[in-house]
């Protein structure tokens, strides 16, 4: 089939082709400038509206990095309440150790752990 032999009863019409191109019709070069203007019209750029400034809240939501970083902020803070309120028992090695507590406020202390500290 790539023998250029056998391609000799198909020049014939290979070159009535290339004699005529084909050309578009005035009538459908008139219909594509039509269409073209009417789709260029629908597509002008808006009047461009003043945008209303976000909250404060929104932007500090914004400015920490949305939804991701402030769950990972809030588990941070809960972490740190939570090693707060209940000291860990690896602090206290020794009996000794616990000489070297200080409770800031006796008054409200609170019981979590169930032990005596």
């Amino acid at each position: 089939m790539s023998d250029k032999d056998n391609m000799t009863g198909l020049e014939a019409f290979f070159d009535a082709a290339r004699a005529h191109p084909a050309e578009p019709s005035v009538a459908l070069l008139t219909r594509i400038e039509k269409e073209a203007r009417t789709v260029q019209a629908a597509t002008r750029a808006p009047v461009p509206q003043r945008r209303q400034r976000a909250s404060l809240s929104t932007q500090l939501f914004r400015l920490i990095g949305g939804w991701p970083a402030l769950t990972g902020l809030a588990t941070a803070a809960m972490a740190g309440v939570w090693l707060g309120v209940s000291l860990p028992e690896g602090l206290l090695v020794n009996e000794g150790d616990a000489a070297y507590l200080i409770d800031v406020a006796p008054e409200l202390a609170f019981d979590l752990a169930g032990g005596n500290f």
